[in-house]
């Protein structure tokens, strides 16, 4: 019997996996396919805590909490498993095209103490391939990124080696509630846990519905491409309203995304393609005559608020989500594996209180969901 069992093993599932095996929280994580294919592989790995956030809220501490709990993890998974995850600490540019989109990023200049606008010579000097279109940029030295499937290997590689197991190429087909646990149905055996921890992504609808909530996840299609970044060199991040270029020390620039709410095929289209090389070729026309690598999409997990979904079940005990990350799932991923393993260990996540618990999908005194406003 496990303590716990995880159902989804992209990078969220593996960090709370790490981090709860790590604890002496023998747990194991249960994949329908292989660890980190989905919606972690289509991801850029942007650690974008301001790009996320207009001012210093609540969320914004958990955004900056988990950022910064890379600098000590990225040694630590590279010590205990070999594994460098690229993080990277060049920092990052939010541009304006329009006075409007200036004047909303100079108000955040304004919240945040260590951010800092550049436009005109002093933008062109750090970035001289950019066209006029872009009247200037907010930068945020100490947001980078890192490579999402290298995290997500790090942290099962990680867990297995702190006694943690991994169930790979295994559907879930039926969890059921006993007395004191979980009957965990898999294709050919029954896994018995204490707690579950529904941690699928845009695939963590049906649980909610299956528990008596309704599904609050939205499905979100992003799709993406990368090019060979020969040609220009770029170091820092570049995050625009339309489109995100982030750089790889291997060479490649991904661009990303579209946003397709809803939407759960798995195609690339034309279309979606087409419209960010429109958005980044406006912006970076260089890149015209780049060699083209690969493109791709994958399927965000939205929620109706915007905000992730991590707790416990409002009314079962034993169940827990930790779901919903959208766009922020490789940000979020270390916070969220220390949270799970706190509220698992001590019973509560009231430093948060309602900013991320599934609690908060309910009327008051109502097995019933209720989306904002």
């Amino acid at each position: 019997m496990f303590d716990a069992v995880i159902v989804g093993g992209g990078i969220i599932g593996h960090s709370i996996s790490y981090h709860l095996n790590k604890s002496g929280i023998h747990s194991a994580v249960i994949e329908k396919g292989q660890s980190g294919k989905k919606a972690t592989r289509a991801a850029a790995g942007m650690l974008g805590v301001h790009t996320e956030n207009e001012a210093p809220d609540l969320f914004h501490h958990f955004c900056l909490m988990s950022r910064n709990i890379y600098t000590s993890l990225s040694e630590e998974l590279l010590e205990l498993t070999g594994i460098d995850i690229g993080l990277s600490s060049f920092g990052m540019y939010q541009g304006a095209l329009t006075a409007q989109q200036k004047e909303k990023l100079l108000v955040k200049e304004a919240s945040f103490s260590n951010l800092k606008w550049l436009e005109g010579e002093q933008l062109k000097s750090r970035i001289p391939w950019l066209t006029e279109s872009v009247i200037g940029a907010l930068y945020m030295g100490e947001d980078g990124h890192v490579e999402p499937s290298h995290v997500c290997e790090a942290f099962k590689r990680g867990a297995l080696l702190h006694g943690g197991e991994l169930f790979e190429d295994s559907t879930v087909l039926d969890i059921e509630q006993s007395k004191d646990s979980f009957n965990i149905q898999i294709e050919n055996e029954i896994l018995k846990a204490g707690k579950v921890i529904i941690a699928s992504g845009s695939e963590s609808g049906r649980w909610f519905e299956k528990t008596g909530m309704q599904n609050p996840i939205v499905p979100t299609k992003g799709e993406c491409f990368s090019v060979d970044d020969g040609r220009i060199g770029l170091k820092e991040t570049l995050f625009f309203e339309n489109f995100y270029a982030v750089p790889k020390r291997d060479g490649r620039l991904i661009i990303g995304a579209t946003s397709k709410s809803f939407d759960s095929s798995a195609a690339v289209t034309a279309g979606g393609i087409s419209s960010l090389m429109n958005n980044v070729f406006a912006v970076l026309p260089e890149l015209t005559e780049a060699p083209l690598l690969d493109y791709w999409s994958g399927i965000r997990p939205g929620t109706v608020d915007g905000r992730p979904i991590i707790g416990e079940h409002p009314y079962l005990s034993g169940i827990y989500f930790a779901t919903g990350h959208y766009r922020n799932g490789i940000l979020l991923a270390p916070a969220t594996g220390q949270l799970m393993r706190d509220i698992i260990k001590e019973g509560n996540n009231n430093v948060y209180g309602d900013l991320l618990s599934p609690g908060r999908l309910l009327r008051k005194g109502e097995n019933m969901y209720e989306p904002s406003s």
